[in-house]
């Protein structure tokens, strides 16, 4: 009798089982109805229930679709404006103290560019100096040209390059044994000891020009001018005291400046009118940047980036602060009263985060270039600066950051011979842009623009709103305080008040939009009522779509190891 047994590997009875189960378990479609028949949304359950024909879970599957697409289409439009539009300006404090907010920069430039006694006395210089022998009447004529420096007006263009060849041979500085332009202009400019007679602050009378004091001169594109209330560097790189402030309100409590109109001293006016022009800026800036109008809309500004307001004929001052340049021009003769109301915007640290395309603006300590006193001003002028170093190999002598900004490379205060330059160029610097916008019929008028991304308004600045008056100076005839005691007449000075309107101004701030919570929670009412879902949906999805994912897995390894297995050895033993 011959005895046959089968040996066969272990668990060989076993595999069949395990992969049935796995496969039955790995259905995908039951594993999917079994989601839809449990899922805590709501209308899912109708496409698993058994009782329901073809036809109306084809329409329930129809009408989930519907409610996803415009799920998704409203989602995409929300988060499209969030993004657009991430900050938002709110009314913070309606009674912010004006103490607060700090009293805007001031300048002073008298409309005549030239001092005619400094012009006759330069002239006697330089008939003296001169080879053939020219008198001074003639040289006299020839320092008129100087002006030209100003407006970069050309006509005699073969004259100022004779006349400025004769300036390069004849009257050269002594530290570089060259022609300086700078250096002339600043003895031809009219002085500010001369134009302020009496200076107030809050009613009681200071020294107007003592150093580092009250007013001092600075080089603007008016000239050299007076000013008042500069912070930052001047251009000793002297670091001045804190700015003034006011805490109190009215024409007597401001800055009330006596100014003497000085007519038979007019030599080079620009505008052909006799008097002082008062700029003022809304922010504390340098002076020789002519403050551009910081709002933050506009991405075209117009005009120098210290646009200012006039006020009437006789001298010039120059209010100069972070935000657009108010110029007044104030008539002799005249009292003008220029009221000044402020606007104070705060940007949380929020919104630092954020780019600076995205917020349209810039936190002062942001850029270090400009230090901690970034503004708008400063941003243009470096750019324009720049730009006609580029284009004319020089500076126009009233920018006092002519060094800085140079470097190492040595550079040349524009003179005659640079007139032409200049004025093929003005219009493009006096027009500057921080966005290119595409809008028909000014594509010219963008091209020849001055582009400059960065400049960006400040994120937290003051605005100021001027509102100017002006009555006719009388004689005082008052025996106690007047500004005008002493003065016999009074049809050649002026006197300016500058003050805060009132004692409490509107303070805004500027903060993100939405918060992540904000969006969280719109987001997820959205998907309530579109789609009927929660976070609680979200979960169930998660771990449906994990459990296919390991069955998936657990199904393929097992399958693998079944083909990688060797075949079990039959043998047949008697």
């Amino acid at each position: 009798m011959t005895a046959v047994t089968t040996v066969s590997t272990p668990g060989r009875d076993d595999p069949p089982q395990t992969r049935g189960r796995l496969q039955e378990r790995h259905r995908f479609t039951e594993e999917l109805f079994r989601l839809f028949d449990s899922i805590t949304a709501h209308c899912y359950r109708q496409l698993a229930q058994k009782d329901r024909s073809i036809w109306e879970r084809l329409f329930w599957l129809l009408m989930l679709i519907l409610e996803a697409a415009t799920l998704v289409a409203i989602i995409i439009s929300a988060w499209g404006k969030f993004t657009a539009n991430p900050l938002i300006t709110t009314l913070h404090d309606t009674i912010y103290p004006i103490v607060l907010v700090p009293f805007p920069a001031i300048s002073l430039c008298n409309n005549n560019r030239i001092s005619r006694t400094a012009a006759v006395r330069y002239a006697r210089q330089l008939a003296d100096r001169d080879a053939e022998r020219r008198n001074a009447s003639f040289f006299l004529e020839q320092i008129a040209l100087l002006g030209k420096l100003y407006d970069f007006d050309y006509e005699n263009l073969h004259q100022m390059t004779k006349f400025q060849e004769f300036l390069d041979l004849n009257d050269v500085s002594n530290g570089t044994g060259m022609y300086n332009a700078l250096e002339t202009l600043a003895k031809l400019s009219p002085r500010c000891e001369d134009m302020l007679l009496r200076c107030f602050w809050k009613s009681i009378e200071l020294p107007c020009m003592l150093r580092n004091d009250m007013i001092e001169v600075r080089r603007t594109q008016y000239g050299f001018c007076c000013t008042f209330n500069f912070i930052g560097h001047n251009e000793d790189n002297e670091i001045h005291p804190p700015s003034y402030v006011l805490d109190v309100t009215g024409p007597e409590m401001g800055l009330v400046l006596l100014l003497n109109g000085s007519s038979n001293d007019y030599f080079y006016n620009l505008f052909n009118n006799i008097g002082f022009n008062v700029r003022h800026s809304l922010s504390s800036c340098p002076t020789h940047t002519l403050a551009t109008d910081e709002s933050r809309t506009p991405p075209v500004t117009t005009n120098d980036p210290s646009r200012s307001l006039p006020l009437s004929s006789g001298s010039r001052a120059c209010v100069i602060t972070t935000g657009g340049v108010n110029e007044q021009f104030v008539h002799l003769g005249t009292e003008t009263f220029i009221r000044v109301d402020a606007i104070t915007i705060k940007s949380e640290p929020d919104v630092l985060r954020y780019s600076r395309q995205k917020r349209q603006c810039v936190f002062r300590n942001e850029l270090p270039k400009y230090g901690a006193n970034y503004g708008r001003s400063n941003c243009v002028a470096a750019c324009r600066l720049r730009s006609v170093m580029a284009l004319c190999d020089c500076v126009p002598f009233y920018m006092p950051t002519a060094g800085a900004m140079a470097g190492s490379k040595s550079v040349t205060t524009c003179n005659l011979q640079h007139i032409a330059c200049l004025s093929k160029y003005k219009i493009k610097w006096s027009t500057v842009i921080t966005d290119i916008v595409q809008i028909p019929g000014l594509e010219k008028e963008m091209e020849e623009s001055l582009y400059c991304p960065e400049c960006l308004p400040s994120c937290s600045d003051s605005k100021y709103q001027i509102t100017a008056s002006e009555l006719p100076l009388i004689r005082s005839r008052r025996d106690g305080f007047s500004v005008t005691a002493g003065i016999e007449n009074v049809a050649d000075v002026a006197v300016v008040r500058i003050f805060f309107g009132q004692p409490e101004t509107w303070m805004y701030k500027q903060n993100v939009a939405y918060y992540w919570f904000e969006i969280f929670s719109n987001f997820g009412g959205m998907c309530g009522i579109m789609a009927g879902m929660s976070l609680i949906t979200v979960m169930e999805v998660v771990y449906f779509a994990g459990r296919q994912l390991v069955l998936v897995f657990a199904t393929r390894s097992w399958s693998a190891r079944l083909r990688t297995r060797p075949k079990p050895n039959l043998e047949l033993l008697e």
